[in-house]
């Protein structure tokens, strides 16, 4: 009993200061990024072309010092990222670092090394929320996007058991697509499956943001579709102002003024820290040597120095959204996808 006072005493402080962090405009994400390893070949991505060394990674020390920095700042989600981050056999330590250091803990992964156990560790040690990618409701096509035979079989069993060993409901796991070109036509029957698996949808805006990869973004307009997809089914929980503004991304390449650098920012498997994961190359400074108010100055000053616009992907769409009229209902379904289902 007071093992489950001290968690929910916990739970709701960290909620008050997220609400408090929004209302202050703080660097309310952070993509952190644990490993560029992954065990997959995926074709929207070119991380697995280069070979990475895990002499190379953050040590949970390293974590634990970059969770203390990034409260200073007011941070409160990190996701950790990848790569693939479930090829660290310590993620379940990392999680529970950065949920100790007062934050939300959140994650996405391709789903293929989620077994019984690592489904229980990861969650027990405070994952707030983890989406598997799942991009096709056929299984073949997910397969060759991802490079690997049996991944959609995975993706869906990894699903399964991450809703089964879930010890609170406010846990989120969600299934995640990339909205391609080739898979409109695939995002009610993912939404259906979602639904009978027991956990919520989410989708997220192709980008060619990062390497030499081909266009795949859906062509002609899309958002009245989706939008009408999210009013029929309640386990679609992706933020209506998010969908609202696909169609101006695909017609001009993104989304103007891009807040990376003041609402949300990355840092590398070193330490290294930039507005994005798409702009590596403008790291502004090492978080575990150098002063965090002192980078985040760099990183106001590199927004407004040089200004970007050329995506729309969910990482940035969430942190922006939420300043967007009409606020209330960005609010409202927040609060509805933190419930779960």
């Amino acid at each position: 009993m007071l093992k489950r006072i001290a968690y929910e005493t916990d739970y709701q402080h960290r909620c008050l200061r997220l609400g408090w962090s929004f209302l202050r405009k703080n660097f309310i994400h952070c993509n952190l990024q644990v490993t560029y390893r992954c065990d997959f070949k995926c074709q929207i991505c070119d991380f697995w072309k280069t070979d990475h060394s895990p002499a190379e990674e953050l040590t949970l020390e390293n974590i634990r010092l970059i969770g203390e920095k990034l409260r200073r700042l007011g941070t409160m989600i990190v996701s950790l990222g990848g790569g693939e981050p479930l090829i660290r056999e310590d993620l379940y330590r990392i999680v529970g670092a950065i949920r100790n250091a007062g934050h939300f803990p959140i994650l996405i992964t391709n789903g293929w090394n989620v077994n019984e156990s690592v489904a229980k560790d990861i969650l027990r040690a405070g994952l707030q929320e983890i989406s598997v990618s799942v991009d096709y409701a056929d299984p073949a096509k997910h397969d060759a996007m991802r490079g690997r035979p049996g991944a959609w079989e995975r993706s869906i069993r990894a699903l399964e058991l991450l809703r089964k060993h879930r010890p609170d409901s406010r846990q989120r796991i969600h299934m995640i697509s990339v909205l391609m070109k080739d898979n409109l036509d695939e995002i009610e029957p993912m939404i259906r499956l979602s639904r009978e698996l027991g956990v919520t949808y989410m989708l997220n805006l192709y980008s060619t943001g990062r390497g030499a990869k081909e266009s795949r973004q859906p062509d002609g307009q899309v958002t009245a579709r989706l939008l009408d997809l999210k009013k029929k089914y309640p386990e679609f929980v992706t933020l209506t102002s998010y969908i609202e503004r696909f169609d101006h991304a695909i017609a001009h390449g993104g989304i103007g003024d891009c807040q990376g650098g003041t609402l949300f920012l990355n840092i590398g498997s070193r330490g290294e820290v930039s507005r994005c994961i798409d702009t590596l190359d403008e790291s502004v400074g090492n978080i575990l040597t150098d002063d965090i108010r002192e980078i985040a100055g760099k990183l106001e000053r590199l927004r407004f120095k040089r200004p970007c616009g050329e995506c729309w992907t969910s990482c940035r769409g969430f942190a922006e959204c939420m300043y967007l009229p009409p606020r209330l209902r960005q609010f409202k379904e927040f609060c509805a996808s933190v419930r779960g289902v």
